[in-house]
């Protein structure tokens, strides 16, 4: 090599790699990423509230069906009761109104599967027949029915009430 070469190659420098990348800021990509995150954490924290909303009748009707007790006399009028109490939350009091006895009984097995109708049937009938008996309550019936009276409370299919839904006022149209 010659010497003007030699010179010109004594000028070069070594090879700088980059710097790192950097970690922040973010490129656009990572917060749309985010955003979409939040707004998934956010709606997943409004369905949960509404969902336990929802479900608070059904919760409190489980613990006072829970405390009902063998020893009590009228123990299947009071199963009855928080049965109805806690359809008149999900349902308008005008469908439920005129129900007792065996509409009654077939109003509660409709709101199950039909799978859960046939096994609830009898022991539903059976706390109904027992509510209408002048003698004491059988005290071993007392278990299948509380059974049943839990178990419909946990299976039933319940909506949102007509007359719950939307504005919490209601109007009346009469002059």
């Amino acid at each position: 090599m010659n010497e003007q070469q030699q010179q010109l190659l004594a000028q070069l420098k070594g090879i700088h790699p980059p710097p790192d990348a950097a970690f922040w800021p973010l490129a656009w990509g990572w917060w749309v990423l985010l955003a979409v995150l939040v707004a998934a954490l956010v709606g997943a924290v409004i369905l949960w509230r509404r969902h336990r909303r929802f479900n608070a009748a059904r919760r409190q009707a489980m613990d006072e069906l829970r405390q009902v007790s063998s020893g009590d006399n009228n123990w299947p009028s009071q199963l009855n009761q928080i049965l109805k109490r806690t359809a008149l939350v999900y349902y308008p009091p005008a469908t439920l109104s005129g129900l007792y006895g065996q509409r009654w009984t077939q109003f509660l097995l409709a709101q199950l599967k039909r799978g859960q109708q046939q096994t609830m049937a009898a022991r539903l009938e059976h706390l109904q027949a027992m509510q209408y008996q002048p003698a004491k309550p059988d005290k071993q019936a007392f278990d299948p029915c509380q059974e049943a009276a839990i178990s419909w409370v946990k299976k039933a299919r319940f909506q949102q009430a007509a007359h719950t839904r939307g504005s919490t006022h209601t109007e009346v149209s009469h002059v």
